[in-house]
């Protein structure tokens, strides 16, 4: 026999022994005022039918009654029964270097993508283990909590770039630490893979390794890039610039591959280069996580303490009722004496009373679903109300605890749909904590699509708004339900607020670039080539005239911009250069009519040119041509 909760008896103690001390102080009191209301020789004749021996008794039954409670808090437990216990997997957080050497090109299209690539292709491997993603740079932060959605721990990776986290550098001693928090679960495996290119690390990574390792975290490195090393791009373009130093020089990143082996030496992890394809998380993939024993990934049977505490509670449940029983006056072979009108209640209660007493704890126990829950094993309870549900699939009960056990698994999607079918119950408390719950499955769902798509995370806040105004409806004292409610409309005020500056900063650049086109359109037109200066007398009437065929096809080098004048250039076939150099020969100038003759020839149905310039072809000069 042995107490899962021994405080309770000590409890129990002081508890018994205040109760004692008020009965003797009441008792002191009651002879007190019986010397007052008799003398002391007529008090032995008005008490002699009070019997001390029977008051003493129902005090040690009542103070018996009290003690055998608190012997139940303190959970009795002995002998033992065997529980299948379901896998509870890998835990997997991807540690990926957002720094700005991550732009380096030795590998292509850069370091950054080809880590993300090669990330996407190992968790598309993987078989119901969690994964999370932590960018870090000079700092760190969880970006995608673990997750077995591996839909939505996709689009938290597509969202990775190097201006997530403003703080410049490479601190690996902080991201360990980061992910140390992450993971401090129960889980078979807790691993931590992280992708860099070890450049300038900040802290104390090696020293942080060592507090991991003691807790049973295991670090896996990737190295991303080459020893040889490539220069940091700042713009691309026409005229690319690169980062320099501050004496001028420019920087080239190299990788560090010393300090991340050792990094993974002592957590007894493994450090695989990246390279061109992502080999090196290939390579962790099957000297690591593929060796992992299968007895530990399947389901194994657990030794659990049977609870005693009905033996208990029951011994104190007949004490009590004993105690009612007996009577306290000195009567003559009788000991208990019975009010008529309980005594049929009391036949009753003496029948449940050794059922409750010998009643099998395991049917007044907490269900798996809830204990898994407790433990924060909240796969295993998904998995608990999952095959509840396929029983009896209209519970409402059930699919509010599936919501929550979806909640804390990250499940956001299977979370919303499980509280809205909850929401069909006529349980208004129930109701309440649906829509509560909803709410914050809204909130965290859009949070996984802030840095891909605000837009798409300003709606899922705003349906998590309606959602605490329906909870605080049918409970407006519910100060969590207020709490989060102006939490959520905060952050999505200031989400509405940096769009609009947004759409204004652009909205500003169209119009910018708007005027510049028309500036350069305007200067065209107000001061010709001298070639076309020359024809101007000539050609200036006839384009006047016929200002539509300049639109569909037609065009006048002094009216048009300089990207169309190549267009134009490029889309004149070599057929019609023939033709109208005959024409030439024959007439010298091609009239308006042929012109337009020839156009309609050279387009398709959809009114487009039907040909394709050779991109070899140079044009002769058609200045000085109306068409």
């Amino acid at each position: 026999m042995n107490f899962a909760q021994p405080q309770w008896i000590a409890a129990g103690l002081l508890c018994c022994s205040a109760i004692y001390l008020l009965h003797l102080h009441l008792e002191k009191k009651r002879n007190l005022a019986l010397q007052v209301f008799a003398a002391q020789t007529l008090l032995a004749g008005l008490t002699r039918n009070v019997s001390s021996n029977k008051r003493k008794i129902r005090l040690f039954l009542l103070l018996g009654t009290v003690f055998f409670c608190f012997m139940a808090l303190a959970r009795p437990q002995y002998g033992h029964h065997w529980i299948e216990v379901k896998r509870k997997g890998i835990d997997i957080l991807f540690a990926i270097d957002t720094s700005a050497s991550m732009l380096a090109e030795d590998i292509r299209p850069n370091r950054l993508e080809r880590s993300k690539f090669a990330i996407l292709d190992f968790v598309n491997r993987l078989e119901g283990d969690r994964v999370g993603l932590m960018p870090f740079a000079g700092s760190a932060y969880l970006m995608s909590p673990l997750t077995v959605d591996y839909h939505a721990f996709e689009q938290s990776l597509q969202a990775v770039d190097t201006t997530l986290i403003p703080d410049p550098g490479t601190n690996l001693a902080a991201a360990i630490t980061q992910a140390e928090s992450v993971l401090r679960n129960d889980a078979n495996h807790k691993l931590l893979i992280i992708v860099t290119d070890g450049e300038n690390l900040q802290g104390d990574a090696i020293a942080a390794a060592s507090t991991a390792a003691e807790r049973d975290l295991t670090i896996f490195t990737v190295g991303v890039g080459t020893p040889e090393g490539e220069l940091i791009p700042l713009k691309k373009g026409d005229s690319p610039e690169f980062v320099k130093n501050d004496s001028g020089q420019f920087v080239v990143s190299r990788l560090d591959e010393q300090s991340l082996r050792d990094i993974a030496q002592k957590t007894d992890g493994l450090y695989a280069p990246l390279g061109n394809r992502g080999q090196g998380l290939q390579t962790i993939y099957n000297e690591k996580l593929i060796l992992i024993p299968k007895e530990e990934l399947a389901e194994k049977r657990h030794k659990v303490p049977v609870e005693r505490f009905p033996w208990f509670l029951g011994i104190a449940l007949l004490l009590l009722f004993v105690e009612y029983l007996m009577v306290s006056r000195r009567i003559e072979g009788l000991a208990f004496q019975l009010p008529r009108k309980l005594r049929g209640k009391t036949i009753m209660m003496l029948f449940l009373l050794p059922a409750a007493i010998f009643h099998s704890p395991s049917a007044i126990m907490a269900s798996p679903g809830e204990q898994a829950f407790q433990e924060e094993d909240y796969l295993a309870a998904a998995e608990y109300y999952d095959n509840a549900l396929a029983d009896d699939p209209d519970n409402a009960a059930l699919l509010y605890n599936y919501g929550t056990a979806a909640y804390k698994n990250n499940l956001h999607d299977e979370a919303i749909t499980s509280f809205n079918r909850a929401l069909q119950s006529d349980d208004l408390l129930l109701q309440q904590k649906a829509y509560y719950n909803r709410g914050n499955a809204q909130f965290k769902k859009g949070e996984e699509s802030l840095q891909a798509d605000p837009r798409k995370t300003i709606g899922h806040w705003q349906n998590a708004l309606a959602s605490y105004e329906a909870s605080l409806q049918l409970q407006p004292d519910n100060k969590e339900a207020a709490a989060n409610h102006d939490f959520v409309e905060k952050k999505l005020e200031e989400l509405q607020q940096r769009q609009q500056e947004q759409n204004k900063e652009e909205k500003n650049q169209g119009e910018k670039d708007t005027d510049s086109e028309n500036g350069n359109q305007n200067s065209s037109e107000q001061e010709p080539p001298p070639e076309q200066q020359d024809k101007e007398g000539e050609n200036s009437g006839e384009i006047a005239a016929e200002p539509e065929e300049q639109e569909r096809g037609g065009r006048e080098e002094t009216t048009e911009p300089e990207e169309q004048e190549d267009t134009e250039k490029k889309s004149q076939p070599e057929s019609s250069k023939d033709g109208e150099k005959q024409r030439q020969g024959q007439e010298g100038k091609m009239s308006k009519e042929e012109a337009r003759q020839l156009l309609e020839e050279m387009k398709n149905e959809d009114g487009t040119l039907n040909f394709i310039p050779k991109t070899d072809h140079k044009p002769s000069n058609t200045q000085g041509r109306n068409w």
